[in-house]
Formats: structure tokens, C-alpha cells, sequence
């Protein structure tokens, strides 16, 4: 089950990722202390259990979480995080792995496309 910390910050229309990478959306730079606040979400799966480890969990002892430090370290930063604009602030769709290793090299920018609410909704399964 979603916890209502994850609940409160994403919007509750459901998307595929095939359709939002196939948007015809700009790619452009957003400030990665923007996005930062996502870190402290249980976002990532443990074990198959949804909702469990905290971005910062992996960077804080990333030997306990193998699998995901591992994703953060191959992800490819040539390919643009994915955001859409939610009750005031951005919010990650599909990136966050290419979000904290961006962080990890103390990079101040991440290329990302932004979707509208609109163009969410498009991406409906």
C-alpha cells in the first residue's frame, strides 16, 4: 500500500512510461536542490515490497541497499529525468536513480523533460 507521505506528493492519475517517454516535451535543465526533497520519500522497492527504502537510506549506506546503489552508480545521466509540476513544486516520474547520482557528482543541473497535467493524463494505461 502507498504511504500517504508518497500519496500527498504524486498525483493520482496513473501513467505508463513507454507513453511518457514518447512525449513530445522539451528537455531542459532543472536545479537538482529543487528536487532533493523527493530523497527523504520511501520510494523504491525492498525485497518486492513497494514503499520501502528512501533514496537517502541508499546514499547514507548504500552497502545496505546493493541493488539500488547499484542502479544509482550505472545510471546513465545522458538521459533526461522525467517531471511533472504537482501542487506547486516538480515532482519525479521516472529518474530518481539519475536524480541521486546526479546528486552523488554534485551536479547542480539534470536534464528533464516536464509534463503538464494534460499531457500526464495522455499516458493513461
Amino acid at each position: 500500500m502507498m504511504p500517504d507521505a508518497v500519496r500527498e506528493v504524486f498525483p493520482p492519475t496513473r501513467w505508463q512510461l513507454e507513453k511518457l517517454w514518447a512525449l513530445d516535451v522539451l528537455v531542459e535543465p532543472v536545479e537538482i536542490a529543487d528536487l532533493v526533497w523527493l530523497f527523504d520519500l520511501p520510494l523504491w522497492q525492498l525485497d518486492g515490497d513497494r514503499f520501502k527504502v528512501t533514496p537517502n537510506q541508499v546514499a547514507e549506506t548504500p552497502m545496505n541497499f546493493r541493488a539500488h546503489y547499484q542502479r544509482v552508480m550505472d545510471a546513465d545521466l545522458d538521459h533526461p529525468i522525467n517531471l511533472v509540476a504537482y501542487r506547486g513544486r516538480l515532482v519525479v516520474l521516472d529518474g530518481v536513480h539519475r536524480l541521486l547520482k546526479a546528486h552523488f557528482l554534485r551536479r547542480r543541473w539534470i536534464e528533464a523533460t516536464i509534463a503538464t497535467a494534460t499531457q500526464l493524463q495522455s499516458c493513461a494505461p
